[in-house]
């Protein structure tokens, strides 16, 4: 699923700002089915990634657990946690979830968000144990594998 048919990448200026027009990138396949990503920052000293990210109608994560924080905006549609359906998170909303937050989210109707990751994520199953983790790296590889050709800041300072 695209929104172009090149890769556009994200422009460095000046060594003090990069910046990129969102809507000009590929929603490429996420690490969830019925979810895509644009990679819009990584930064691989701190492991912090930044994302817009789609979901389908009907889609839900798989349970996982915030190894950093998450930082979101939603800008259509929506979701809620699959234990908690009486608190969705619509377009206009923000929110913060903590380091170390386990949860499944659901979004029946489909939504887009952009979305500050401070960490990695893992995936759980029903017993808690670990099924994978994605992170700046796993997100840089796959942008770069579609044709990208993103350098994530700090690379020399991540060890």
């Amino acid at each position: 699923m695209t929104t172009s048919s090149s890769p556009v990448p994200l422009v460095p200026d000046t060594g003090t700002l990069r910046t990129c027009h969102p809507d000009q990138l590929d929603w490429l396949p996420w690490a969830m089915p019925g979810a895509y990503f644009k990679l819009l920052h990584a930064d691989a000293a701190s492991g912090r990634f930044t994302l817009m990210i789609k979901f389908d109608a009907g889609a839900a994560a798989p349970i996982h657990r915030h190894v950093g924080a998450v930082e979101g905006y939603m800008l259509e549609g929506g979701f809620h946690y699959r234990d908690d359906p009486e608190h969705p998170f619509n377009a206009g909303c923000y929110l913060y979830e903590h380091d170390g937050a386990v949860h499944q989210p659901v979004s029946p109707n489909g939504a887009v968000m952009f979305a500050v990751f401070h960490g990695p994520v893992e995936g759980l199953d029903d017993a808690g144990n670990l099924t994978g983790r994605v992170g700046w790296k796993w997100h840089v590889k796959k942008w770069n594998e579609a044709g990208h050709d993103y350098v994530p800041m700090n690379l020399d300072a991540a060890s």
